[in-house]
């Protein structure tokens, strides 16, 4: 997805619609898994989840009804935890 990588290009936090809930993330890596699953790891700031509400989330693209971009809403550098080269995604398509 191309707003995905657009996103994590310049920092920008997104609006995701993720199994039927809202969810605002600042997605770090967006690419493939070796089976060619598409996945996006980012950070949950807002929004609802199954799970805890805030953290580290591993999204299946496959999942996602919509995503934009938040205007005017960036984050300055990589939140605590992130590893580049993330050993889900073996295939990467865009990262922080």
């Amino acid at each position: 997805m191309q707003v995905i990588k657009e996103a994590i290009k310049n920092k920008q936090t997104l609006m995701v619609c993720y199994k039927g809930l809202p969810r605002i993330i600042e997605a770090h890596v967006y690419g493939a898994n070796s089976a060619g699953q598409e996945f996006v790891r980012g950070y949950q700031i807002g929004g609802t989840s199954c799970t805890d509400e805030v953290g580290w989330k591993l999204l299946d693209i496959r999942k996602i009804q919509a995503v934009t971009i938040i205007p005017e809403q960036h984050f300055a550098k990589p939140r605590q935890g992130y590893v580049r080269n993330d050993p889900a995604i073996t295939t990467v398509y865009a990262q922080v």
